[in-house]
């Protein structure tokens, strides 16, 4: 009974659809015959001749309501509202994975004939787990980002990013990071001390700017404005020395804690990698285009397609009643109204369930993680600062003590894998002294040199993996062949695989009593090392 109860859940699983907002878009834009121009972009891209959507009726070129929704065909539809003069369209497609469903929302609301508000939404709809999704913004919204008179919170969009260097443009971004109507992250690239060129950020500027133009600021910061940055804002708020820093809305530095504007350094960055092999540009394009704000506020300034929709059936059937329709005429407008005024409540109920709740309580676990971790660490990293040259911890005699006294010793800055714990437990290997004074050399020189770097960290800890006799390597010379070996060098870690991609080398010898390795990687997420297996050798192509 069990294994049905089981089974049914996993197909109670794959059936269920779970609905999320991947990213939302709201631009004012200013132009002579605006709402015309930007229509006729959307139904450009909107009916591709790449896209398999039949039947285009010739009036949806006019900017008229239509539906597509017909078999062996993409699902469009458009309504068009007088007034207020409005324009909603809607397209749903399925593209490479055909386990989700992607909705692209437009809405073209005129304020006067030179003047438009211009939004867009797109919506992943997904059959079983809800699996994190690709978060990306349509590429029309580029093209009219970067061409057209465009704003977002008030400042205009463009293909560059805004160069803050001297005090006058310290004092505008301040202003603006903490002025009450930004409500779009703003990110902030620093570079190098002494440097003034746009182009040596740590990450490309340019292709993250196409990746997230129309929802989020980007902004240069040279190297004089960041010491005047750091004077208005105190170090823990600025950026500088090639880090990235994301300053999320609703900006306030004597209330927030640093982490909830997060920041890179320039050597995590550098040191950026995961098991599905995407870069540092994947990593904060995605995080930045997570929808920051409440929905009810998102839905103010731009409705739902299905809202328009069921304002339509209502000013039709308003409409058939001052006309004097006959009642089987009102009765069916009525209908269209009401299946319509169900639909947006199906819409906003999957988006509310699957989306906020989820968010919402993710966001305010991983800021309570992230405060208490950074705390921690800063403790750790000033007492071991404090400790007398020569002090260390007692090492054991056997491996058996290892997890206790790492939990000990260790914690914040070395993790041992539960893997690497049970090898360790399980093993004759003869010299204990050496694993322990391997863990504690990771912990002293090994960290500093990643966290910090600088030559002089780097030559003490090459020093005294002299003195221990060891090697530090990379576990392979070719990318891949860790996968050749099955599992072996990989170790689940936060819900994701990760490669132990370097090792210490000691002895050669495969007795495992006598032969000595620890496999580990760098993680830059936390700026720590998880060690994933030791003392003993895992295979390669010698074994």
């Amino acid at each position: 009974m069990r294994q049905a109860a089981e089974n049914i859940s996993v197909q109670d699983a794959e059936r269920r659809i779970f609905v999320q907002v991947a990213s939302q878009v709201a631009l004012v834009v200013r132009g002579d015959n605006i709402f015309r121009e930007l229509q006729e972009r959307v139904l450009k891209w909107g009916f591709d001749p790449g896209r398999n959507l039949r039947n285009i009726p010739d009036s949806a070129w006019q900017g008229d309501s239509f539906e597509i929704d017909q078999d062996n065909s993409e699902q469009a539809e458009a309504v068009r509202l007088e007034a207020p003069h409005y324009w909603a369209f809607r397209l749903r497609e399925r593209l490479k994975d055909t386990s989700r469903i992607w909705t692209t929302e437009v809405g073209i609301g005129e304020r006067s004939p030179t003047e438009v508000v211009f939004g867009v939404r797109l919506i992943c709809a997904q059959r079983g787990n809800a699996e994190p999704i690709p978060r990306s913004i349509p590429n029309f919204v580029r093209g009219i980002a970067f061409t057209q008179d465009a704003f977002l919170d008030g400042r205009p969009t463009s293909a560059d990013p805004w160069l803050v260097d001297s005090d006058e443009d310290v004092d505008a971004l301040v202003a603006f990071l903490e002025a009450p109507h930004r409500h779009h992250p703003v990110v902030a690239f620093s570079l190098p001390e002494g440097g003034h060129n746009p182009e040596e950020t740590a990450i490309p500027v340019q292709p993250f700017i196409r990746r997230t133009v129309g929802f989020v600021h980007t902004v240069v910061v040279t190297s004089n404005a960041a010491f005047a940055l750091t004077d208005r804002l105190g170090r823990e708020f600025s950026v500088y020395r090639q880090a990235i820093r994301t300053y999320n809305p609703g900006f306030n530095p004597g209330a927030h804690l640093p982490t909830d504007h997060p920041v890179a350094t320039a050597a995590r960055i550098a040191d950026w990698g995961d098991s599905a092999g995407s870069t540092f540009t994947d990593f904060l394009a995605e995080q930045t285009l997570r929808i920051t704000r409440p929905r009810d506020v998102l839905e103010r300034e731009q409705p739902s397609f299905q809202h328009v929709k069921r304002i339509a059936a209502q000013q039709a059937r308003e409409s058939a009643s001052v006309a004097g329709q006959d009642d089987s005429e009102l009765l069916k407008l009525a209908d269209d109204e009401l299946r319509a005024a169900k639909q947006e409540a199906e819409t906003s109920l999957e988006l509310a369930i699957n989306a906020d709740a989820e968010r919402q309580q993710a966001l305010s676990e991983l800021r309570q993680i992230r405060a208490s971790y950074t705390a921690l660490q800063a403790r750790l990293d000033g007492l071991l600062s404090e400790r007398p040259a020569g002090a260390g911890p007692v090492i054991p005699r056997r491996l058996a003590e290892i997890e206790s006294w790492a939990r000990a010793h260790l914690s914040g800055q070395i993790e041992l894998h539960p893997r690497a714990i049970k090898a360790a437990r399980d093993s004759d290997f003869q010299d204990v002294t050496l694993v322990y004074s391997a863990l504690l050399m990771m912990r002293d020189l090994y960290v500093p040199m990643r966290r910090i770097g600088g030559i002089a960290h780097k030559n003490a800890f090459d020093q005294r993996l002299a003195e221990l006799g060891l090697e530090n390597t990379p576990c392979f010379a070719q990318d891949n062949k860790a996968k050749q070996f099955g599992g072996a060098y990989f170790v689940r870690y936060q819900e994701s695989s990760r490669e132990l991609d370097w090792h210490l080398k000691g002895s050669n010898n495969r007795d495992g009593r006598l032969g000595f390795r620890l496999y580990y990687f760098w993680d830059a997420e936390t700026a720590r090392v998880v060690v994933g297996y030791l003392p003993g050798h895992l295979k390669n192509d010698i074994t």
